[in-house]
């Protein structure tokens, strides 16, 4: 499911620039309170919301303007009265209004008004249709992607730059990882996905850059990330597609990372090459594990 969420503010609120670690604690602060129906689905993935386990999600910079910015002190001065973030979670579409209830609940704290802490509110929200995915789709990051070196080998600098000529095989490994992760670890092979003359295959569009977040505080101990925002073309099952599309590309999506859509090329219907995919009536696959 992803949900675009207008939070509403107060003029004048101070937030700084990297706000990554607080948004993320305010998803695991908003599902912590999930009740017992949405807790048993969640445990039924192999996952525990009341330990921060289920890490399946992630989200949309925050859309703050109009702003000022400043860059000694690294922050944002809102000079408007809401923000807007899109939050995407692998989970079935019939917690989506539960979903909703308990965001509406827990306001997000974050950054400073008049020296005290400022608080921001689920003002309007909307649960965004569920595209068709098929085989081939082109995406754009709208977060920046961050892949590292999966060798055993420690390196100096472990993140792969996208037109790297390794870069897909990391790229892969870590979606494949968490995929089946998100399935109890059941092979591909085992959900029946694993076809030997349909390679997976990834292609980047134009090019890539680079974006470093410095982050607050994180249970992995990271004070760091950096990423590569991009736009790329991918060749994978649609489950696996949809998974990427729900739940962020590359490491650490639920620090904010990995969030992608469609490239405009992909959203136009009756494109050269393309089938309508975005009508919302149009019936779904149906979903692995669910």
């Amino acid at each position: 499911m992803r949900i675009q969420f207008i939070l509403s503010c107060q003029k004048g609120t101070i937030i700084p620039i990297n706000y990554q670690s607080e948004i993320s604690s305010w998803i695991f602060t908003a599902l912590s309170k999930a009740g017992s129906e949405l807790v048993a689905h969640v445990q039924d993935m192999g996952f525990n919301i009341a330990t921060q386990g289920y890490k399946q999600f992630t989200f949309s910079p925050l859309a703050i303007f109009p702003y000022e910015m400043d860059q000694v002190r690294q922050e944002f001065k809102l000079l408007g009265n809401q923000v807007k973030i899109a939050v995407s979670l692998y989970l079935n579409a019939n917690y989506e209004q539960q979903v909703v209830s308990l965001f509406r609940q827990s306001p997000l704290q974050l950054g400073m008004l008049e020296g005290k802490p400022a608080f921001f509110e689920v003002k309007h929200w909307q649960i965004l249709p569920r595209p068709h995915f098929k085989e081939v789709l082109q995406f754009k990051a709208i977060s920046p992607i961050s892949i590292t070196n999966t060798e055993d080998i420690p390196v100096p600098n472990p993140y792969i730059l996208p037109d790297s000529e390794t870069y897909d095989i990391s790229f892969f490994t870590h979606l494949i990882r968490r995929f089946k992760a998100a399935h109890q670890y059941k092979s591909l092979a085992t959900l029946k996905l694993l076809d030997p003359s349909f390679p997976m295959q990834y292609k980047l569009i134009g090019q890539a850059k680079s974006r470093l977040i410095h982050l607050k505080h994180s249970d992995e101990g990271l004070t760091q990330l950096r990423g590569f925002v991009y736009e790329l073309e991918l060749n994978a099952p649609p489950e696996v597609m949809e998974y990427a599309y729900f739940c962020g590309f590359g490491e650490f999506p639920h620090l904010g990372f990995g969030f992608v859509d469609f490239r405009e090329e992909d959203k136009k219907v009756g494109a050269p090459g393309h089938k309508p995919e975005y009508n919302a009536q149009r019936p779904q696959r149906p979903r692995i594990g669910y």
